[in-house]
């Protein structure tokens, strides 16, 4: 079979599509995929360039994708809700994370576990809903884990700032805020080129929107007048803390350093003790940031993992609550494969969720 990989420890240039092994189940509860699309993440080009080397070494070859959609071509004994011919996409993503190779979802097949999938729905494309769990579910735990520290249910008659409106993880957030959550004044920023695109992609969801690349977002929108911060950018932890009501605002982060307790959760024993000690210093930098304020602050890695909240993004999907925004190339152009995926390593020029087609049928 076809598979994108990663030849040896290396960049997005280095990636290939090159003849794999068709997997095959060996578990009870495993899933074969025929793959239709694949999205990739910023941890599949940090794996793939020896960045977490630390904590959970690879082997090359390394098939690329984790989060995807296909059809089911086989399934193991103790599968349950899956038979073969159904549509269905997933975040093959277990915490701690295993010490085992990526799912390759880049690839023709793949193998995942029942329990990370759910029912595609027939008006959305393949291409469409591999762009979702992830981040629909992280937008949600994370506003929802922001409300309980403000003892609310909602964001309704709040103001809202969440930067990158057209970033894979600002697209959603956006939506969910809006749609799920109810906030009453959405408040992003966007690159000069994009500032064009944004009513395209996301009808209806900005009430305000600053071009960071030629407005201070500070003094266009003003601070202390922001209720909620959803910081969804590494590099806009300042600007969010400065725009936010000092005595009662909420800022929550999944694009900063996250705790040892974090870390933990993610890599289990595997975390060296010297990491640990490590982002606990680090934490004092934003102590220092949020000196003189009562923000709520709280960085939340994103748990797909959690059945019930992977169905509750599945039902987000379905009820139409959210819109894909998304680059799609083919598997076959490798060029093109390899210029988008330095985007997403990057995480600049990149227009929404980066979703290549593994099969048009």
């Amino acid at each position: 079979m076809r598979s994108l990989v990663s030849p040896k420890k290396g960049s997005p240039a280095d990636y290939d599509v090159v003849e794999m092994p068709t997997p095959t189940i060996t578990k009870p509860d495993q899933v074969l995929l025929r793959m239709r699309a694949v999205a990739i993440n910023t941890g599949d080009t940090q794996f793939a360039a020896g960045m977490m080397d630390i904590v959970q070494k690879q082997e090359y070859p390394m098939k690329l994708g984790n989060e995807g959609a296909g059809v089911v071509a086989a399934v193991g004994s103790a599968v349950k809700n899956l038979k073969v011919g159904d549509e269905v996409y997933g975040f093959n993503m277990d915490k701690p994370i295993p010490p085992i190779p990526q799912a390759g979802f880049a690839s023709e097949y793949a193998l995942s576990e029942e329990r990370f999938l759910v029912q595609k729905p027939a008006h959305l494309s393949f291409e469409e809903v591999a762009s979702f769990p992830g981040l629909v579910a992280t937008a949600m735990q994370t506003i929802r884990r922001g409300l309980q520290l403000r003892g609310s249910e909602s964001l309704e008659g709040l103001t809202v700032y969440i930067p990158g409106a057209l970033s894979a993880s600002g697209s959603l957030a956006v939506q969910v805020a809006r749609n799920v959550f109810g906030a009453n004044k959405i408040i992003s920023s966007v690159s000069t080129p994009k500032m064009a695109l944004v009513e395209q992609y996301l009808p209806g969801m900005i009430d305000q929107l600053v071009d960071y690349q030629k407005e201070d977002v500070r003094k266009v929108v003003g601070k202390g007048t922001v209720d909620f911060a959803l910081s969804t950018q590494w590099g806009t932890f300042d600007e969010s803390v400065a725009l936010l009501k000092p005595e009662t605002g909420t800022l929550m982060s999944i694009a900063s350093i996250p705790t040892k307790e974090t870390l933990r959760g993610l890599f289990g024993d595997r975390m060296p003790s010297w990491l640990g000690w490590l982002v606990t210093i680090s934490q004092l930098w934003y102590r220092w940031k949020l000196r003189g304020t009562a923000i709520k602050y709280e960085f939340v890695s994103g748990s797909p993992n959690i059945r019930e909240d992977m169905e509750a993004a599945g039902e987000i999907v379905a009820l139409k609550k959210v819109k894909a925004v998304i680059t799609v190339v083919d598997l076959e152009d490798v060029d093109e494969v390899r210029k988008e995926c330095e985007k997403v390593k990057s995480g600049k020029g990149g227009l929404g969720k980066l979703v290549i087609r593994i099969a048009k049928k």
